[in-house]
C-alpha cells in the first residue's frame, strides 16, 4: 500500500517537472531574453531565443526580425559567414519587402570582406586621392 502511494506520488512529482520544464514563453517573453542575452554577449543564448520565436511563432510579430538577428549575430560577433548568408537569404527570401531586406541583401554582398574590398569604399578612396 505504502509503496503504490510512493509510486503514485512520485509520478505526480515527474509529471509535473516534465510539464513545468515544457512550457513554452510568449514571444515577448523569448525577445525580451534574447535582447538581455545580446546585450551580455550571450550570443549562443541570444541565438537559442531568437530561433525559439521562428519555432514556437513562426508568424509572430517578431519572427521577422529574429531571423534577421540570427544572421546578424552569426556574421558580426560570431564571424560565421556561412551560418550569417544562410539565414540572411532565409530573411530576403521570406521578406523581401521587409525593411531590414536591403540590409541583409548588402550583408550577404559583404560577408566576412576586410573594409577596403568594399567597393563603395575603393570608390570613396578614389575620389579622394584624384582632389
Amino acid at each position: 500500500m505504502i509503496k503504490s502511494r510512493v509510486l503514485i506520488l512520485t509520478a505526480i512529482i515527474f509529471s509535473i517537472m516534465v510539464l513545468a520544464c515544457s512550457s513554452k514563453l510568449s514571444e515577448e517573453e523569448y525577445y525580451e531574453k534574447a535582447k538581455e542575452a545580446y546585450s551580455k554577449e550571450q550570443y549562443t543564448q541570444a541565438l537559442d531565443y531568437f530561433k525559439k520565436i521562428l519555432e514556437y511563432y513562426p508568424q509572430g510579430k517578431r519572427a521577422a526580425e529574429s531571423l534577421f538577428m540570427l544572421g546578424f549575430i552569426n556574421a558580426n560577433d560570431l564571424k560565421k559567414y556561412d551560418e550569417a548568408k544562410k539565414y540572411y537569404q532565409q530573411f530576403v527570401d521570406k521578406y523581401p519587402d521587409h525593411e531590414l531586406a536591403d540590409d541583409a541583401q548588402y550583408e550577404i554582398k559583404t560577408l566576412g570582406k576586410d573594409l577596403d574590398e568594399l567597393p563603395f569604399l575603393k570608390e570613396m578612396g578614389a575620389d579622394s586621392a584624384s582632389q
